[in-house]
């Protein structure tokens, strides 16, 4: 006669008391409730596979109740009795779970926005906030979410066809390469496989690139109609000296309302912008006319104690807003096929090239555009510095000329 087995019940678990040593009682079947020294109560399941006595936990209780326990014991008697070791599988669902994990910290929005923030001293501002919304407005919605490893050419593709669709190609092409530079990051921090992104021929979705010429104004009635509307502005007086300081030295917009005092050297009449804050990531001097050293002693009596030249009407310590230079443009009756504030340095490429003394070199240079080969390309802070002095000058002399 075999021996009876005695099972469990739930008023014999619920008031089983904690002791000086652990203890089991049995359900049957290898199932068995330890009850620990602590006062835990675990389920566990002793079972025989292949000769070798085994065990698996099977959850505690309450949270496991008696017959939860039972279920579970009776499905993995089935598993054991077809020769799977249940605790294999439960070791394959914890690996499946890592991986699920991972996955979940690996996606592509989280990788991409690291890259950014750790990266953030290399990009302008206006660069930074560009990209940022670029991802946010065309990319996570498709991609964010998912395994940066996960992410084949056809996800990428499929952005570059919906913006290319939209009409806004140069903004697909500034996107993809942002796209590019995450892979190319994330693999170089062992964070992904490698760079789909290195697939894709960029011309056979968008085309070619053509090049973009900003609207400018060239002849002398033109230009002093402009410097007029500039001068008896009724905006923001910030925004009045920043376009003025942006018509005397035509560099980029951004340049211009993030330039800070301490990039100004009177003494040497020279601005010198850091190269964080330059396209080119070169240090970039501009030399200071005089017409613009008067100009910056009345924008010093208005910035007053502000870091920035140029500073935001709402706070002394940030600067001008990235839409303030258009906006001032368009409130001056300015459409865009007229002109926008990059429009300063196509104005000053022209005419120096068609009505000034120097050379092809010494203009460009000064334009921040690389010339030459590239041995003569090789970065050198005061190239064709004495030139330079002597160009801006002259162009100062020239806006001062058609203005008057």
């Amino acid at each position: 006669m075999g021996r009876k087995i005695t099972t469990l019940s739930d008023t014999q678990i619920k008031n089983a008391k904690p002791k000086d040593k652990d203890y089991k009682l049995s359900d049957g079947g290898g199932l068995y409730l330890l009850v620990t020294k602590a006062g835990g109560k675990h389920w566990k399941l002793k079972y025989k596979l292949d000769n070798k006595e085994s065990k698996i936990s099977l959850g505690a209780y309450p949270a496991k109740t008696l017959k939860k326990a039972r279920e579970l014991r009776d499905k993995n008697k089935i598993d054991i009795a077809n020769g799977i070791n249940p605790n294999e599988i439960k070791k394959e669902k914890k690996e499946l779970q890592l991986q699920e994990k991972i996955k979940s910290v690996n996606t592509f929005e989280k990788i991409a926005l690291e890259r950014l923030d750790k990266q953030k001293n290399t990009f302008s501002e206006a660069h930074y906030k560009r990209t940022i919304n670029a991802f946010k407005n065309d990319c996570f919605k498709y991609i964010g979410d998912k395994n940066i490893d996960d992410i084949t050419a056809k996800d990428i593709i499929k952005i570059m066809q919906i913006m290319n669709d939209r009409g806004v190609n140069d903004s697909a092409r500034k996107l993809f390469y942002a796209i590019s530079k995450t892979f190319k990051w994330a693999v170089a921090n062992s964070k992904a496989e490698r760079n789909p992104a290195g697939d894709i021929l960029l011309e056979e979705i968008l085309g070619k690139k053509t090049k973009q010429h900003y609207p400018t104004i060239t002849d002398d009635t033109g230009i002093r109609n402009l410097l007029t509307s500039i001068k008896e502005y009724q905006g923001e007086t910030s925004t009045k000296y920043s376009l003025l300081m942006l018509a005397y030295t035509f560099v980029r917009p951004s340049n211009v309302r993030l330039a800070l005092w301490n990039e100004i050297d009177i003494k040497a009449k020279q601005w010198v912008i850091p190269s964080k804050k330059m396209k080119t990531k070169d240090e970039f001097i501009v030399p200071l006319s005089d017409t613009l050293l008067e100009l910056l002693k009345d924008i010093k009596l208005y910035s007053g104690d502000s870091p920035y030249l140029f500073p935001s009407t709402k706070s002394k310590t940030t600067p001008l807003s990235d839409g303030a230079l258009l906006g001032a443009i368009r409130r001056m009756g300015y459409t865009k096929e007229e002109f926008t504030p990059h429009g300063f340095r196509a104005m000053f490429s022209t005419i120096t090239h068609e009505k000034s003394p120097f050379k092809y070199d010494v203009i460009e240079t000064q334009l921040a555009h690389s010339v030459g080969n590239s041995v003569s390309q090789a970065y050198n802070r005061a190239k064709y510095l004495d030139e330079r002095v002597e160009l801006m000058q002259w162009w100062s002399d020239y806006l001062d000329e058609v203005w008057n």
